[in-house]
């Protein structure tokens, strides 16, 4: 393993990264996505404006018409195509609203709140939006563990959904620390404990910081890689950096060269825990190329969902690892 000094590193920032990095992002390497972005919510802006992203009418930029659906698993892909087979381009959360554009053979191109246009399985979403519109709620309950089982009872029972990091839910009644939330298809559920939090149902989720940020990321450590990957069972470099964003309420986008594009340009010798920092490979093909993103976790190191890794683990800032070596970094926590 090749120990890269300060002046090297000086250098792959200014001539790589400065001469054009921002055009030449790999659709691999750690894991970026290559989707059909449509409409002025796609996955390189911020999101959508906090005011309005739990207003009646929209959640979090699908509007809540006949178009309306929610997603029914714990996690879903989105495809390319209406095919398995086609390119997986992002993943959906149990509860999350989508907006079904067409529907073909089983499958429904959908919308997604980052603004990702693709295909699901029919089966997998619901047009009974009642779970997220239309009742009277008492708070919204967003999932900040890895995982959380969503149970038929306050004290426990039968497993109704194993909800991944990120998901939300609609409570409407509680008992101390239990809360009943509604669930997809007309069904209901208890979350009890640690793993959660509780807000107010059209507040935004708030702003946490740097250091949180980066605690939350070190949550996925040992998670199995998986190409535009959103959760425990498998997850990316930008998708690990934004749902970790996503529950700490920063809204980023969910590919690289958004991600790159935010925050303010920081040297590397200042990354400190909640920071971003951007590797390329270290190949003639590969140099140029920004192509992972990580999180800073304090003491020079940073924790990435690696694709030649093949799992999210812990890398040394100044050294190389199997998915490259760090060139560029960016504060996005004030």
């Amino acid at each position: 393993m090749r120990i890269l000094n300060k002046s090297t590193w000086k250098i792959a920032l200014k001539g790589q990264l400065l001469a054009g990095v921002l055009l030449l992002v790999l659709l691999c390497g750690c894991g970026d996505r290559d989707a059909n972005m449509s409409g002025s919510n796609g996955s390189d802006t911020e999101g959508p404006d906090t005011k309005t992203e739990h207003s009646a009418e929209y959640i979090y930029g699908i509007p809540m018409d006949e178009n309306a659906a929610v997603v029914t698993e714990n996690v879903a892909d989105i495809f390319a195509g209406p095919d398995v087979k086609s390119e997986r381009i992002t993943q959906v959360l149990c509860n999350q609203p989508v907006s079904v554009i067409e529907n073909e053979g089983g499958w429904a191109k959908v919308k997604t709140i980052s603004g990702i246009t693709g295909w699901i399985k029919s089966r997998y979403i619901s047009d009974d939006v009642s779970s997220i519109t239309g009742r009277i709620y008492t708070y919204r309950i967003i999932v900040t563990g890895r995982e959380k089982t969503v149970y038929s009872g306050p004290n426990g029972g039968i497993t109704r959904v194993d909800a991944q990091m990120g998901t939300e839910f609609y409570a409407f009644n509680n008992k101390d620390d239990a809360y009943e939330v509604f669930l997809p298809d007309n069904t209901t559920g208890w979350l009890k404990g640690s793993g959660i939090i509780r807000i107010p149902v059209n507040d935004a989720i708030p702003v946490t910081n740097a250091d949180d940020f980066a605690a939350t990321a070190l949550r996925f450590k040992g998670t199995s890689f998986m190409l535009n990957g959103m959760s425990s069972m498998g997850i990316d470099s930008p998708g690990l950096v934004y749902i970790c964003a996503r529950i700490n309420g920063i809204n980023l986008p969910t590919t690289i060269e958004g991600q790159l594009s935010k925050g303010i340009e920081i040297e590397l010798d200042d990354v400190k825990a909640g920071d971003l920092v951007f590797l390329t490979g270290t190949g003639d093909n590969e140099a140029d190329m920004v192509s992972c993103v990580g999180v800073g976790i304090g003491g020079g190191s940073y924790i990435y969902a690696g694709r030649k890794t093949g799992y999210v683990a812990v890398g040394d800032i100044y050294r190389e690892n199997p998915d490259g070596v760090v060139v560029a970094a960016r504060r996005i926590f004030n």
